[in-house]
């Protein structure tokens, strides 16, 4: 299935090859057949292997999974699509617009997802795999009711589309989906917008210490995977790193852990290009101006950067740079939470005891997600604190009255005796 881009999509003609009306239950059964078809050749494909948020995102889409998931909703037989849905995907995150597609699959409805501008190669891999499973007769209802496209910004025809499809979501910045909110719609259309959000990581000193060195070398990677895999643009990539326990402790752990992910960084053979390494400079400029002073810097590598000390909630931190924070209690990173927090990864606490800690703090309020270092960028229907599938589904009410329920009620008599 092609991306239809630019100069056709603006002409609109690629509109006749597809059937935009949902025609699919919530959950239904060949939409969940299909994604396990898609979760089958993405794992046996050898380039996708490389990439560990396609296999995050192939692991996702598991038949067994799904049913799990499918079963958290128990009125899903009162549940469809609302009919179309565009999906509007961040520019310079990959996969995903490939999560926004499933899940507005999974609730009924036929899709329009606008791809990254950048390229990325999970991407090209995943539409040579999507591709590959809806040629089949099977899944032709699928492959007519989903359509992948690149626009220009403020392309007219997108504007269009959006005025007459049933449902909207928006991945990106603020900027962008201040665009989108403002763009004529249907009255009923549903829409879902996922704004700017910052997140923290937060690491206990003694409980690293106390790792051996394989386990150290994995938790590198899993951090890499949360950062340097995106450039830290996803919302829930952690810009902000809290080290909890005492001082001495602290310090030890500090350079033990920044010395394995540097070594990590050499393992993937990890570079900025030029541009992102200039914007690595005007983000730190940046930090100064918000600070009206200097700042504290560690530079543990050339791409490791740690700025000692909390930063205004505007500031912006990417490509290798961190502000650390030490805390002596869990309770004392409820503080230092931006407003706009998201995700709260972590290494060497229990999750449960770190959501009733935060609690404690004034800014209780602020976090949507508590999960293992490693799992950041696990994107799941449950994000932003809205519920995806059913925001995403409309839900027929049916309530049986009085006298209906006392004829149910003579029928149910009469057939058992």
């Amino acid at each position: 299935m092609p991306i239809i881009r630019d100069d056709r999509f603006e002409a609109g003609d690629w509109l006749k090859q597809f059937d935009l009306s949902s025609r699919h239950a919530f959950f239904d059964e060949r939409v969940v057949d299909f994604l396990h078809e898609l979760s089958r050749r993405l794992m046996k494909d050898n380039d996708a292997r490389h990439y560990p948020d396609l296999v995050t995102f192939a692991y996702f889409c598991r038949k067994a999974n799904l049913r799990t998931l499918s079963q958290q909703y128990r009125d899903a037989e009162y549940r469809s699509g609302w009919g179309t849905v565009a999906h509007i995907a961040p520019s310079n995150i990959p996969v995903n617009f490939a999560f926004s597609l499933v899940f507005g699959m999974l609730s009924g409805n036929s899709n329009i997802v606008r791809m990254p501008s950048k390229a990325f190669p999970q991407n090209d891999i995943f539409l040579r795999a999507f591709d590959g499973v809806a040629e089949s007769e099977t899944f032709r209802s699928i492959a007519v009711g989903n359509v992948f496209i690149q626009t220009a910004r403020g392309s007219a025809k997108l504007k269009e589309i959006v005025a007459a499809v049933d449902g909207l979501t928006v991945w990106g910045g603020d900027a962008t989906v201040a665009e989108f909110r403002s763009l004529p719609k249907k009255p009923r259309s549903v829409e879902l917008y996922f704004p700017d959000r910052t997140s923290s990581a937060v690491i206990d000193a003694s409980a690293y210490s106390a790792l051996e060195t394989e386990q150290k070398t994995k938790l590198a990677r899993d951090f890499f995977n949360d950062t340097y895999l995106v450039d830290q643009n996803a919302c829930s990539s952690p810009s902000q790193i809290f080290w909890l326990g005492e001082p001495a402790a602290i310090a030890k752990a500090k350079v033990d852990f920044w010395h394995h992910l540097d070594e990590e960084l050499h393992r993937q053979d990890f570079r900025l290009d030029t541009v992102a390494r200039l914007d690595k400079f005007l983000d730190l400029m940046n930090a100064i101006r918000t600070t009206g002073g200097t700042l504290a810097l560690n530079r543990y590598s050339p791409d490791i950067w740690c700025i000692g000390q909390s930063l205004p909630k505007e500031t912006r931190l990417r490509f290798g740079q961190f502000a650390e924070i030490d805390v002596q209690a869990p309770s004392d990173i409820a503080a230092f939470l931006r407003p706009q927090e998201q995700t709260l990864t972590y290494f060497g606490l229990q999750p449960q005891a770190l959501f009733l800690a935060l609690q404690s703090g004034s800014a209780n309020h602020a976090i949507d997600r508590i999960v293992p270092i490693g799992k950041a960028l696990d994107i799941n229907p449950f994000w932003d604190g809205k519920d995806i599938l059913s925001l995403l589904s409309r839900r027929v009410e049916i309530v049986e009255g009085r006298e209906n329920a006392a004829i149910s009620a003579t029928a149910l008599a009469s057939f058992q005796n």
